[in-house]
């Protein structure tokens, strides 16, 4: 019986041992993780807005606060983001209660798990003004080439329900570049796109159900 409690009482000691350090790590970081969450965000949405990225995080927050609008369904989350106009290049300010165009954050599943998107729409939803990940755990080298900046920078003014193409073809305005030796990834993008160009228009008018937050 004194053997038995030995040795819960040394499990317990080095479960305690162990654990502490690790909880005393998280506490001390999570407020500093909650931010970069926050800041991460901002900038899918930004980027996906075709807003051009600024060097600082603070920067980007105020950006973010200047250009992006979170609106927010019944259950409040964010159904998705309205976009003002701003002062880059040589476009004019859109009226404050006109805006420039969206951004929704919308989820599929992946190889691997799932993948978080931020896509960007025009003020009309004629075409697409970027497209952004959140979060992906694709194979490095392979699906996780979806993070890269070409993948991300050709959705810029196409316009869907889309298709794919070889990565390198010539694409055409409703088609994108798959990766290579990455089929199941590539298809889960496409399923995204597609669902939130089908939806998408439909949400801000009020018609269909929040995007999944």
């Amino acid at each position: 019986m004194k053997k038995a409690i030995l040795t819960v009482l040394f499990t317990i000691l080095v479960t305690v041992v162990f654990v502490s350090p690790i909880s005393f790590v998280y506490l001390l970081t999570k407020s500093r993780v909650a931010l970069n969450e926050e800041v991460f965000l901002k900038k899918a949405v930004l980027f996906a807005a075709g807003v051009q990225l600024p060097a600082t995080n603070e920067a980007v927050v105020a950006a973010f606060t200047e250009r992006a609008e979170a609106v927010l369904s019944n259950g409040g989350a964010a159904a998705y983001y309205r976009i003002r106009a701003g002062a880059e290049g040589n476009a004019p300010a859109a009226p404050s209660d006109e805006p420039s165009g969206y951004v929704f954050i919308r989820r599929g599943p992946g190889l691997w798990g799932e993948i978080t998107a931020a896509v960007g729409f025009d003020a009309e939803f004629l075409a697409l003004t970027g497209v952004d990940f959140l979060k992906q755990s694709e194979t490095p080298g392979l699906g996780a080439r979806i993070s890269e900046t070409w993948f991300k920078e050709q959705f810029r003014g196409k316009k869907g329900p889309f298709t794919m193409v070889g990565e390198g073809e010539p694409a055409a305005d409703n088609q994108f570049d798959a990766i290579t030796g990455a089929t199941i990834t590539s298809n889960a993008v496409l399923s995204i796109l597609n669902t939130t160009v089908d939806q998408a228009k439909s949400l801000v008018q009020g018609n269909a159900p929040a995007a999944p937050e």
